[in-house]
């Protein structure tokens, strides 16, 4: 087959969920099948990197992001219906690039990654059209609203999820077929009458890549968070766990230690290090240094929607892990079987605790977690499916 792909940002380096599934994505289906990328290119990005996915590519596109105009067309369109995301990458030059990739390659699918680049292939109605919704924005931006500490951030969330909620259906509708992680954003989304084009096409784990080390020795009392450090989720996780489960561990556990990973932390995850039991490293070269040195991983998370890519990583990497029950939905993991789940500040505590002094349960747990991800969660597994369901899209159009 020859697919077109356009996503939202270059999927390079591997830091977002959204880069790591396309680069997978492309990586899949290069080996049997012809691939074009379209993509924004952010200002911190490196044009050279687009020598990461060159293999995998038949043509890469790649439109720098203009941020001024991204902005520009939020603020016109404040009073209009249209979710502000979708506005924010509207941009005539992908447009164009789209319909020159079409011309050229004479593509048998169109792939487009998130609801915000589905606009630009849901012209096109003689090709098959995919749109990798992934999550339910309707769920996430509600969960943001209703958590938002200012009111200026209450405002912008409420305001999306008003938008979003009237839109995501209606637009969903317009294509062959959507893809969805998880029967719990399909839940969220609101349908007047159901939406009857979903497929679930959940993430993978590069369980190569994300493996236990035994040879690492480990950080005694050491508990790790991973994500990137800017992402609304992952800030509300964090300064959660910081005030209001940490104080429960360190009364058990004095000697508790913290350490927060990943790239660009908001002002407020980095005045954590004010605390000597709290380490914040920004962006590392390689996560799996600091992941292999920790003995439990953490995922404290209580706004969002989809799938906690760093729920699969840790597991991958044999940690023992504690996480709440949204961090779970969509991986389906067993409490007390390959994860401990925890929703109130105390009991995610004990569970921290449990864990942090008693070795055996920490391998036990974490063994269970690694065997659950190789039998569940493999790229090959979810992109195996995927490309069935691309080949019977491209099968019934020809017909």
């Amino acid at each position: 087959m020859n697919i077109v792909v356009v996503a939202p940002r270059f999927p390079f380096p591997l830091d977002k969920g959204d880069r790591l599934t396309v680069f997978h994505l492309l990586k899949y289906f290069s080996q049997r099948h012809q691939v074009s990328l379209i993509c924004f290119l952010e200002a911190d990005q490196d044009p050279a990197w687009v020598e990461k996915v060159a293999p995998f590519c038949a043509r890469v596109e790649v439109i720098p992001l203009r941020k001024l105009r991204a902005y520009g067309n939020c603020a016109f369109g404040l009073l209009s219906r249209t979710p502000l995301q979708i506005q924010y990458y509207a941009d005539p030059n992908v447009a164009r690039a789209v319909r020159s990739v079409i011309d050229e390659m004479k593509p048998d699918l169109l792939y487009a990654h998130t609801i915000r680049m589905g606009q630009y292939i849901e012209p096109y109605r003689t090709y098959p059209r995919v749109l990798a919704m992934q999550i339910s924005m309707t769920l996430n931006y509600r969960r943001l609203a209703e958590r938002a500490s200012s009111w200026p951030s209450k405002f912008m969330f409420g305001t999306e999820y008003r938008k979003v909620r009237a839109f995501e259906a209606e637009f969903a509708r317009q294509f062959d077929r959507v893809l969805l992680i998880s029967k719990h954003d399909l839940a969220a989304i609101d349908q007047a009458t159901p939406l009857d084009n979903v497929f679930f096409s959940p993430h993978g784990v590069d369980f190569t890549y994300f493996a236990p080390d035994p040879a690492v020795q480990k950080e005694p009392n050491s508990l790790i968070f991973t994500g990137n450090m800017n992402y609304a989720p992952n800030v509300d996780a964090a300064l959660y766990f910081y005030s209001e489960i940490f104080p429960f561990v360190r009364e058990q556990l004095p000697v508790a230690k913290l350490k927060i990973v990943g790239a660009d932390p908001a002002p407020e995850i980095l005045a954590l290090k004010q605390d000597a039991a709290v380490q914040v490293t920004g962006r590392v070269p390689d996560l799996r240094v600091y992941m292999k040195q920790a003995c439990v991983a953490i995922d404290p998370l209580r706004v969002g929607a989809g799938l906690q890519n760093k729920v699969l990583e840790g597991m991958s990497m044999g940690l023992p892990m504690v996480i709440t029950s949204i961090a779970n939905e969509g991986i389906q993991a067993v409490d007390q079987e390959n994860v401990f789940i925890a929703d109130s500040p105390r009991a995610f505590a004990d569970c921290v605790v449990t864990l942090l002094t008693d070795p055996r349960q920490r391998q036990m747990l974490g063994a269970a977690a690694r065997a659950f991800i190789l039998q569940n969660w493999s790229w090959e597994k979810h992109f195996a499916d995927l490309e069935a369901l691309f080949h019977d899209l491209v099968n019934a159009k020809h017909h």
